[in-house]
């Protein structure tokens, strides 16, 4: 569920961003959900790398809560990923502001 709001939040703030930029709304809110997901993909490589037991549901999940860093570390990734495309929004030059 908290996947969903970040992915919304981002969403919204980056398309509201790029639409202020001059720049075309749908393409960067696609751009931003790619790099949540690539984020999401990250944070879960990250959070199970050092993982040496079964290979089951149960002990994974057991793994993950006895690791709360784990869990902040993949949501930490995929704030990055609304981040980093923000940052590149802000980068770029305002059409309107040059004339």
């Amino acid at each position: 569920m908290p996947d969903i709001l970040i992915i919304l939040i981002f969403c919204l703030a980056n398309g509201k961003l790029a639409h202020n930029k001059g720049l075309n709304r749908t393409s960067w809110i696609l751009i931003t959900i790619a790099a949540i997901v690539g984020g999401m993909f990250v944070g879960s490589f990250l959070a199970v790398i050092g993982y040496r037991g079964a290979l089951d549901m149960k002990s994974i999940q057991s793994y993950l809560y006895n690791n709360p860093i784990k869990i902040l570390t993949f949501y930490a990734m995929e704030i990055g990923g609304g981040l980093l495309v923000r940052y590149a929004i802000d980068k770029k030059i305002n059409p309107a502001k040059e004339d």
